[in-house]
């Protein structure tokens, strides 16, 4: 990963990606310019004005040349949503917000977004029809497989060959923070190989690894970040006890 300042902004970038120059990305921290109160946020919230979310994206979208974002009311769901380009949406208030998608596909020409504190975001970029997909998964969605699912849905509606994706995995909550103390209760037993059962810390990172390569990827084509986002004070995590959430976007110009 790389990591770029824009006017007061921070956010990384994926060295696998790098090649595709149509293709825009970045995983923004909180840090934010004066004028933001040197902060920003992403998520709609009553003790946040809706200007500073609306600042904050766009000045995310300036800092790597890309339109207005699309992004939904995550629900730790598995389901799909497809953004055809054509579809005007693009929400800027929380009465806008489409409910209940938490895997987002657009071609050439819209900017996706998700919203994160804790949770995994992946791209998946399919070069030669330059296709996106942006992911949130926490362990629900690790749960529901949908990074298999998305996959799936990219081959069967799309013709999109798992193998010829590529896949970045943002800043999340490492295995040095993952604590379920009802793993037993909460997490499947295929989930439980990951588990250091000296302070019941799952390894998520792993977990999606494998995921994504028996969903058809290969090896070589995933990038994960590797930041622990309860670590690093520089993200927002539910964990640290954070109600804010950091972003990333996508898009193909």
């Amino acid at each position: 990963m790389e990591k770029h300042l824009y006017k007061g902004l921070g956010y990384y970038t994926f060295d696998i990606l790098a090649p595709y120059k149509s293709l825009r990305h970045g995983v923004f921290t909180r840090s934010g310019p004066p004028e933001l109160g040197g902060e920003l946020t992403f998520s709609f919230r009553p003790d946040i004005p809706n200007s500073q979310v609306l600042n904050s994206l766009k000045m995310a979208e300036e800092a790597l040349g890309l339109g207005r974002s699309v992004f939904v009311m995550q629900t730790h769901s598995a389901n799909i949503y497809v953004q055809e380009p054509t579809d005007p949406y693009s929400p800027r208030s929380p009465e806008d917000l489409i409910y209940g998608y938490d895997a987002l596909v657009t071609k050439p020409g819209r900017t996706l977004l998700i919203k994160l504190a804790d949770c995994q975001g992946i791209l998946l970029f399919h070069p030669p029809s330059e296709v996106i997909a942006l992911v949130h998964s926490g362990w629900r969605g690790s749960k529901q497989n949908i990074l298999g699912q998305t996959a799936a849905f990219l081959k069967e509606k799309m013709d999109i060959k798992p193998e010829e994706l590529l896949a970045a995995v943002s800043p999340s909550l490492g295995p040095c923070c993952a604590e379920f103390i009802n793993y037993k209760t909460e997490m499947p037993e295929e989930f439980w190989p990951y588990l250091n059962p000296a302070n019941n810390h799952f390894d998520f990172w792993s977990i999606t690894q494998k995921q994504l390569t028996g969903a058809g990827l290969r090896p070589h084509n995933i990038e994960l970040a590797k930041i622990c986002t309860k670590c690093q004070p520089e993200f927002y995590s539910y964990r640290r006890g954070e109600s804010g959430r950091f972003a990333f976007l996508a898009g193909v110009v």
